[in-house]
């Protein structure tokens, strides 16, 4: 079976492009086609843009692109060291190295006395929080609480209900009941509103623009893109610095990102975020 390398190969002869043209339909930066071409991947953009404009290439001449993909990453992986000893066992945990060492009489005395000091810590520690979460589990099983409870004569009463939760059992009103539905309700909706919502970006270059974007979590890019069509993912809220406003597009989930009010003057330079309504907004420096 052909390498990817030559279905490449094969795949842009047969397209009748030149790769000026297929850098055009497929918004490729020419320099990356030919990079990909001649599998010098450190030429390449940052890895979710290569990974990216891979695929596109490969999709786009109807060949799988798993092979190269497979060998980009072998590309990112650092090379294993030579002082490195295959057979050698993940370095293990400080008290199964004790208990190693007692076994085979090798571990030095010192090595002892901090492992019993501290296993002699840790067992205290432990002691002292369980203490602790009793004390304020029987103060709060013993708690006294207040009941408003409406009439149907529209007269309020008080009801001051003692309750033990370890032995009697609990006595709940409807009102109460109620109130107790409610705040689940709520609880449910705060869980729902706080769900991370992760968001399809494309930034559409036409020229060259230094691009920084952030989403909920870190940083997802740092580059300075060129032509082309650069696509990824985050978790919104999303922060964009743009370095040169007039060459950039952006579009989150297809729709496109007005940021116009968001640009510094003549420098052409945008710092805003954008919001899970597709809300944008100015952020200063």
């Amino acid at each position: 079976m052909a390498s990817w390398k030559e279905q490449l190969e094969e795949g842009l002869r047969e397209s009748d492009l030149s790769i000026k043209e297929i850098s055009e339909k497929t918004k490729i930066p020419l320099k990356f086609i030919q990079a990909i071409e001649k599998a010098e991947f450190k030429e390449l953009p940052a890895e979710i843009f290569a990974k990216s404009q891979i695929e596109r290439l490969f999709k786009f001449l109807n060949i799988n692109p798993s092979e190269a993909l497979k060998d980009y990453d072998e590309f990112l992986s650092p090379p294993k060291s030579i002082f490195e000893d295959e057979d050698l066992e993940e370095e293990k945990p400080l008290y199964l190295q004790l208990v190693d060492g007692l076994r085979n009489k090798t571990i030095k005395k010192s090595y002892l006395i901090y492992g019993a000091i501290f296993f002699l810590f840790m067992f205290i520690l432990s002691m002292t929080f369980f203490s602790s979460n009793e004390i304020d589990n029987e103060d709060e099983f013993s708690s006294d609480f207040n009941i408003k409870k409406i009439s149907e004569d529209n007269n309020s009463e008080t009801i001051n209900i003692v309750t033990d939760f370890a032995n009697n059992g609990q006595e709940i009103t409807d009102f109460e009941l109620q109130g107790m539905i409610e705040e689940n309700d709520n609880f449910e909706e705060e869980n729902y509103l706080g769900k991370e919502l992760t968001r399809k970006i494309e930034i559409v270059i036409d020229g060259e623009s230094w691009v920084v974007v952030f989403d909920k979590n870190e940083r997802l890019i740092y580059e300075l893109m060129q032509t082309g069509s650069y696509e990824f993912t985050g978790v919104s809220p999303l922060r964009f610095k743009i370095g040169y406003a007039p060459a950039t597009n952006l579009y989150v989930d297809g729709k496109k990102i007005s940021f116009s009010r968001a640009i510094k003057g003549a420098t052409n330079y945008a710092h805003f975020s954008v919001n899970e309504a597709n809300k944008v907004e100015s952020i200063r420096d």
